[in-house]
């Protein structure tokens, strides 16, 4: 647990220094949706970054 507290006070602490915050302030990004998406929940966007969970079993070694 001491691990796992360390690691989400490093994600918080850099990304409070991050100048970038928030993906749709991204310049990048805002281009990719302009020049190829079109817009937020398009369906273009919908079917190229949205992902589905399928259950796995676990590994057995």
């Amino acid at each position: 647990d001491e691990i796992r507290a360390l690691r989400t006070k490093g994600i918080y602490t850099d990304d409070e220094k991050s100048k970038l915050r928030c993906s749709h302030h991204n310049p990048e990004i805002t281009r990719v949706y302009e020049e190829y998406l079109g817009e937020p929940l398009s369906h273009k966007a919908h079917e190229l970054l949205h992902t589905t969970y399928k259950q796995r079993l676990l590994y057995q070694k």
